[in-house]
C-alpha cells in the first residue's frame, strides 16, 4: 500500500510505532555494491528501523551524496556539533548502517531528505561520495509529519522545534489538535500545551528552548497575561533557581501579576493619561525588561516600574546605577 494512503486515517499509535505506521510495505536492505560504500556504526533506536520497513519497490540503495540535500522545511534546526564529529568518525571507519530516507525532487532530479540529516551532515563531513538511501513518495504533509515522529522517538527536537513542528501542521494543513495528536502518536493534552507555548514572548521562548526553564514553568508563565510580567517571571526563575510547584505558587499568590488593574494600574483620567505615552513605556520596558507606567501632570509627572521580587528589584536598581541601602 502507498504510504499516502497509509496515512489518510490513521488508527491513534503510541511512539514506538509511529514511523511504522507512517512509512509502510516491506523493503530488504542491499549489501553495498562496491568496496568503498562502507555501512553504518551507529545503532539507531529499535523503533526507527521501521523506516526500513518502506520503499518504493526499489528497497535501499546507493545514491551519489551530491544529489541528497536537506529539506529546508525540517522541524529541527539545531544539531549538536559533538553529535555531528563522533558520528562522523563513526563513519569513516565503518560507514552508514541505517539508510537516509528521502523523496525524489519535483524536477526528478535529486532527492530531498525526510528523515536523516544528522546521518547526512556526517557522512558529508565523513568525505562518503555516495549514502543509501530509501525512497518514499510523500507528500509534504506526510514529510512533514515523518520528520516530526522520527525526531520525537530519537528525542531530538526541543520543546519549541516540537511545537512550531506541530502547529504548522495546524496552520499549513488544517488539522486539529486532535488530529495531529494522532498522527504524531502523542496525546492531545501534550500537543495543545506545547503549542501554547508559543504564544510567550519570543525571550521567553528561547529560555525554553535551551532549557534555562522547564515547559512546565513556560506552563506556569501562561497563566500570567502580561508580556513584561511574563519575562520578568522567567527571569526570577532562572535567577532563583525556583521549582515549577514554587513558580506555581507565586502566579497563584500574587495575583497581582495577572491583571494590570489589580497590579495599581492608574484608572479613570490617569490611566488615560499613562495610555498616552505607548511608545516611551515600550521603549522603558524593552530598556528595563519590566513593566513601565508614565503618569503626566501638569507640573510633569512620574514613571513607574514594576517588580516581582527582590531580586527583580536588585536587578533594577544595579541597572539604574544606584546602590539600595
Amino acid at each position: 500500500m502507498e504510504a499516502a494512503k497509509g496515512l489518510k486515517k490513521p488508527a491513534k499509535m503510541g511512539l514506538g510505532r509511529g514511523l511504522s505506521a507512517l512509512v509502510s510495505t516491506a523493503a530488504a536492505v542491499p549489501v553495498a555494491p562496491a568496496p568503498t560504500i562502507i555501512s553504518a556504526p551507529r545503532a539507531e533506536p529499535a523503533n526507527t528501523n521501521d523506516v526500513l520497513k518502506g520503499g518504493e519497490g526499489q528497497g535501499v540503495t546507493f545514491v551519489p551524496l551530491s544529489q541528497v540535500a536537506p529539506n529546508p522545511s525540517q522541524p529541527r534546526t539545531e544539531f549538536s556539533e559533538q553529535e555531528i564529529a563522533e558520528l562522523s568518525e563513526s563513519i569513516r571507519a565503518l560507514g552508514v548502517l541505517q539508510p537516509i530516507l528521502v523523496r525524489s525532487n519535483a524536477d526528478g532530479v535529486g532527492y530531498q531528505i525526510i528523515a536523516g540529516e544528522r546521518r547526512y551532515r556526517a557522512a558529508t563531513r565523513a568525505g562518503l561520495s555516495q549514502v543509501p538511501v530509501l525512497v518514499k513518495n510523500l507528500s509534504d504533509r506526510e514529510t512533514l509529519e515523518v520528520a516530526i515522529v522520527e525526531n520525537v522517538q530519537r528525542q531530538d527536537l526541543n520543546p519549541i522545534e516540537e511545537a512550531k513542528g506541530y502547529q504548522r501542521l495546524m496552520d499549513e494543513f488544517s488539522l486539529t489538535t486532535q488530529e495531529v495528536a494522532e498522527r504524531v502518536g502523542k496525546d492531545r493534552a501534550t500537543v495543545s500545551n506545547l503549542t501554547r507555548i508559543l504564544k510567550l514572548p519570543p525571550v521567553v521562548q528561547e529560555m525554553v528552548r535551551d532549557g534555562r526553564i522547564s515547559v512546565g514553568h513556560a506552563k506556569a508563565i501562561l497563566t500570567v497575561k502580561e508580556p513584561v510580567a511574563q519575562i520578568s517571571l522567567a527571569n526570577k526563575v532562572i535567577s532563583e533557581s525556583l521549582s515549577v510547584r514554587a513558580l506555581e505558587s507565586i502566579v497563584s499568590r500574587d495575583v497581582v501579576l495577572e491583571s494590570p488593574r489589580k497590579a495599581g494600574a492608574p484608572s479613570g483620567a490617569k490611566r488615560a493619561e499613562a495610555a498616552q505615552h505607548p511608545e516611551l513605556e515600550e521603549r522603558l520596558r524593552n530598556a528595563l525588561g519590566t513593566k513601565v507606567s508614565i503618569h503626566k501632570t501638569s507640573r510633569g509627572g512620574s514613571i513607574e516600574l514594576h517588580f516581582f521580587s527582590d531580586a527583580e528589584l536588585d536587578r533594577l536598581v544595579d541597572i539604574l546605577s544606584v546602590t539600595r541601602e
